[in-house]
């Protein structure tokens, strides 16, 4: 038996209507939604429903360059705002339904992926709230070299602040004395002319602190491009030992210089001795205050009125 030109017209209609149905797209996700970047390039974009009026959010796990958001139509949007690692769309009526928009950001790190791309789709009343976009997880080979790079990398950085804190402390070793005078002479530091002394005398004054040092006398020494301070002291029976672990010339205006220290050995009670600064700065003229101080500065020696000649 025939079918009916009736029944024939239905059928189409449903039909056309199933093929209409399959072909739209599934409907926007109301929960937060999850977002897993691929490791490989040349993967599809991932789609995004926004609705006019309605704001998006989308939450990275890294930061993003603020400035690197590039958004096809950006003009109409209400708010398009890259904080750290929160990236906020919000819209306008000016977007019609059925739109596309590409959106690109870019991570402020150098990991990889360094950016990633998204297709923004328009819908009228249905928007996807939350989204949160994450990196694959790292596998373990690759967590263990990155540990072991850091750890040759802060082995390194030690070696380098042991060999500076050891050149602050003392004169290079396996020179004599002669050799260094010999060296400071081929590097020009002291000319013909030699070295020029100045001695500053303080009357012993005693303190309240038996802990804090008494001051003896001053010398300065300029050569060419050096000058050193010499601060002679003595510490009280009973008093506290004194290392010197911190020096600084101040002028009244100005910031403060930091010279090179060198102390033999702690000044012990009832012993006396001398703590040396040096600075290399030939332009250094003027009035300067001087300040030493032991560890976590608990005692500082003041030294006004230096005058360098």
């Amino acid at each position: 038996m025939r079918p009916s030109p009736r029944e024939v017209l239905l059928a189409l209609v449903l039909l056309v209507t199933a093929s209409v149905a399959g072909a739209q797209p599934p409907p926007c996700q109301t929960a937060v939604r999850r977002i897993e970047l691929p490791t490989g390039g040349g993967a599809v974009p991932p789609e995004l429903c926004i609705s006019p009026g309605l704001s998006t959010t989308v939450l990275f796990d890294r930061a993003l360059v603020r400035d690197a958001v590039l958004l096809e139509g950006r003009e109409r949007f209400r708010r398009v705002e890259a904080l750290g690692s929160l990236l906020v769309l919000v819209p306008s009526e000016k977007l019609q339904p059925g739109e596309r928009l590409s959106l690109k950001v870019r991570f402020a790190d150098a990991e990889a992926p360094e950016s990633v791309s998204f297709v923004l789709v328009v819908y009228r009343d249905q928007a996807e709230r939350q989204v949160e976009v994450s990196r694959p997880a790292r596998p373990a080979d690759a967590c263990q070299g990155e540990v072991q790079r850091q750890e040759a990398e802060l082995q390194r950085k030690e070696a380098e602040l042991q060999r500076c804190l050891a050149e602050r402390a003392a004169p290079p070793a396996g020179l004599e004395e002669s050799a260094l005078l010999a060296q400071l002479l081929a590097q020009g530091a002291i000319d013909d002319n030699g070295l020029t002394v100045q001695q500053l005398t303080f009357r012993k004054q005693l303190s309240s602190n038996e802990d804090m040092p008494q001051l003896i006398r001053v010398t300065v020494y300029r050569a060419k491009t050096r000058i050193v301070v010499e601060v002679e002291m003595a510490m009280r029976e009973g008093g506290k030992a004194w290392r010197t672990q911190g020096a600084s010339l101040q002028q009244p205006s100005g910031p403060a210089l930091q010279p090179w220290i060198f102390q033999p050995a702690p000044l012990l009670a009832g012993d006396s001795g001398s703590v040396w600064v040096e600075i290399s700065n030939r332009r250094v003229h003027g009035s300067y205050t001087l300040e030493l101080w032991d560890e976590g500065k608990a005692r500082t020696i003041t030294v006004p009125g230096l005058k360098f000649p």
